[in-house]
Parts: structure tokens; sequence; C-alpha cells
């Protein structure tokens, strides 16, 4: 007994060593530094443009639909959220998902929106909370339910390496999902093991999909949004598409850059609609992240 729970004490504390904590110790990983610094000065440039600052407030007051998404809040990440929803609510409207897709789907786009996503299921997303709270925002968390409250370190590392290129980092358990949804947000599927559907055969997708939205639904009573891994056309086929719809799922997400608007309010089906969300580093510096949403509005 006491050779168990030493080993189950040198196990927690090797865990909570791997599992990094801040966006600065990501930044290390692979060539995030190299890619980072380059990005930064060709944007440095971008939002600087004389021309787009002073059309900012006019383009950011269009009405339209929005959908930022992220993928991880780390600890450092958690004041430049708060920034950032403080300046867009100077000019846009936070809606949650559901609310969005309706509007999107009957033509109501009367001004200027704002959705909030996240992808995984890193754990540290629970770092927004108080955030969203303080600012009445809904959000809807895509997750894989093969890897939520695994706990395995070999397993989080090869999933994390395999799928996400990523260092290990711990992802949410069902009880994290469950307090999400308490706290009134949405939870979306992203296929069972965050899969290249793309590359997928089809015999793979009744699983890859299909489980993926009965598991959800079993452990959180309803699952209507889908949003596929990589977010790229490439990364998505015609077979996937029509499984999506057929298992349960009422829309569909890319990672595609852009945004929604409506002319004549018409209104369309459900299988019509691809939704465009605007990927977003919180450690990327505000004037970043704001030309990025203003030239995609």
């Amino acid at each position: 007994l006491h050779y168990s729970l030493n080993a189950l004490v040198f196990r927690f504390y090797y865990i909570c060593l791997m599992f990094i904590e801040t966006y600065a110790e990501l930044r290390s990983y692979g060539k995030r530094d190299l890619r980072a610094a380059s990005r930064r000065i060709i944007l440095d440039a971008l939002s600087s443009n004389p021309y787009l600052l002073s059309r900012m407030k006019d383009i950011l007051s269009k009405p339209r639909i929005q959908f930022l998404y992220i993928h991880h809040m780390f600890t450092d990440e958690v004041a430049p959220l708060g920034l950032l929803i403080k300046e867009l609510a100077k000019t846009d409207t936070f809606i949650s998902y559901r609310d969005a897709v309706s509007k999107i789907l009957s033509g109501n786009i009367d001004k200027p929106y704002i959705v909030i996503s996240s992808d995984d299921g890193f754990k540290n997303n629970l770092n927004a909370l108080d955030i969203f709270e303080n600012f009445g925002i809904s959000a809807c968390f895509f997750i894989c339910p093969s890897i939520v409250g695994e706990t395995n370190l070999e397993k989080i590392s090869s999933f994390a390496s395999q799928r996400l290129n990523f260092p290990p980092i711990e992802f949410m358990n069902w009880d994290d999902v469950e307090l999400l949804q308490r706290k009134g947000h949405e939870i979306g599927g992203h296929t069972m093991s965050h899969v290249n559907l793309g590359e997928c055969s089809v015999d793979a997708l009744p699983e890859e999909i299909g489980g993926c939205y009965k598991e959800i639904v079993k452990k959180c009573g309803s699952c209507d949004h889908f949003a596929f891994p990589y977010g790229r056309l490439k990364n998505f086929t015609g077979q996937s598409r029509k499984m999506v719809f057929a298992t349960g799922f009422t829309d569909c997400a890319s990672a595609i850059r852009g945004c929604h608007i409506v002319e004549n309010e018409q209104s369309i089906n459900n299988d019509d609609l691809l939704i465009g969300r605007d990927h977003i580093v919180l450690d990327w510096p505000l004037k970043h992240i704001m030309y990025f949403i203003a030239r995609n509005a």
C-alpha cells in the first residue's frame, strides 16, 4: 500500500510537470518561435495601415455574424481575452452559437454579432469561464469524446503529438463538460478522435462522426453543432458532409476565415451552410487580431 501511494504521488507530480501552463512555454515547442517572429513583423505592418485604421469603426459596424475560435486558454492568455472582449463590445454584440446559426439560416442579420467557440477540449479553456460569465458570453466547445477524461500520459502524449502537433496537454473530463453546460455554454462534436476526414476511409465515418454524436448526446443530452478537424476544404469530403447531417448534427463549421452576411434577407437550409470561423491566438497583439477581424468583415 505504501509503495502504491508513493507511485501515485510520483505519477501525479510527473504529469503536472509534463503539462505546460503558459503560451510562452508553447512558443518554444517546435518552430513556433521562428514562425511567430516572422508573422509578427508582417502583421505589424499590415495592422498599421492608415487606411484600414481610419475605416476600422465603420467596418466593424457592418451587419454580420463573425465566428471566432480558439484552441487554448493558457494562464497568460486570460487577461488578453478580457481586453479583446472589451474592444469588440464597442461595436459588436456577443450571441450564442445556436442563436448565430438561427440568424444565418433565417436571413436575420440586423447588426454586427460575434460568436466564440473553442476546439479540441483542452482543460485550460476553463480559465475563460469567469470572463465569459462577467460579460454574459455563451461559447461553444467542440470536443473529441475519445480523449475526454483521458489520464494515461502515454495516450495523451501520442494524441497531442500526432493529432494536434502539441506537447502533452491536459484535456477536460466529463465533469468539466458538465460544468460548461451548467454555465450556459454549448458542446459540439469534433469527430471521435480528431481525424482528418479528408483522408478518412468511408468505413470509418460512422464511428468518427456518428460515434462522436452518440457519445456526446449520451453524456450531455443533445449535440447540434459539428466542426471538422483541421478546418480546410481538403480536410472534408462530400461523404463526410452527408454523414454529419444524417447523424443528427444540425450545422457544420470549418476553419475558413470570413464572416456571414445576408443579402435580401433570404433564408437557407441547414445543409447548404458551411460556417466560416476566424482562428485567433490570444497571445497575438490586440491590433493583429483586430486586423484579421476587420479584414474579414
